[in-house]
């Protein structure tokens, strides 16, 4: 595991690496569609895996986990999903991306009958951006493992914080932006419940509504509203 902490692995879109995690004493927990390239590329300066909290415990071993600072960011279920269908349909990432779209999403141009005819609760894990958000911060048995919880939604104050925190004087810088219509304006009220349903853990423990939010922090093990 030392080696994977120090080794580069280029990308044509930048170095991957978890060396800076080790210079800050802090472990971001990249959850898919959650701007986490911007934040990780202006906190750490290379970009992040998409590792949940529990492989980085193992990479890291128990001592330094639970010493360093460990945080993620999380988005409104609906909002992340029509982003990541988007952002699929579009071409994704890379050309594993595309190909995964071409196979399993071609002939699924509408949104709607995307998430009411094609999505499961086990084609939930068909690909990374679908996973739901707590598999990436909490254990099997929903403990929390990570330090803080930021919101997408409110993305520049809790950047502030976090860079605080670690010493990052950084400003923020927004890349792998999308352009499209908002999720409010998308969504039909059945495939709005049926997200509901799919993402019903994600929505309990991080207080997200269809059109807004209770903001929840991490106490311990477990979340607790602000």
């Amino acid at each position: 595991m030392a080696n994977l902490r120090k080794r580069v692995n280029p990308s044509p879109k930048g170095d991957f690496s978890l060396a800076p995690y080790d210079q800050k004493k802090a472990i971001f927990v990249h959850i898919t569609k959650t701007a986490g390239t911007s934040v990780a590329l202006t906190l750490f300066g290379a970009l992040p895996y998409h590792y949940r909290a529990w492989e980085y415990r193992v990479i890291f071993g128990k001592k330094d986990f639970n010493d360093y600072f460990k945080f993620a960011f999380v988005r409104n279920p609906w909002d992340r999903l029509y982003s990541a269908f988007s952002f699929l349909k579009g071409g994704g990432w890379d050309d594993i991306d595309k190909r995964w779209a071409e196979e399993n999403l071609a002939g699924i141009d509408d949104f709607n009958d995307f998430v009411i005819n094609w999505l499961t609760p086990e084609r939930l894990y068909a690909h990374m951006h679908f996973w739901p958000q707590s598999d990436f911060i909490c254990d099997s048995k929903n403990r929390v493992m990570i330090d803080y919880l930021a919101y997408f939604e409110t993305i520049g104050d809790d950047f502030k914080r976090i860079a605080n925190q670690i010493n990052c004087e950084q400003s923020l810088k927004h890349t792998n932006a999308s352009k499209r219509k908002g999720y409010k304006d998308v969504y039909s009220e059945e495939a709005r419940q049926k997200v509901a349903l799919l993402y019903a853990r994600d929505i309990n423990n991080f207080g997200y509504r269809f059109d807004g939010v209770t903001r929840q922090r991490v106490d311990g093990e477990s979340f607790v509203s602000e």
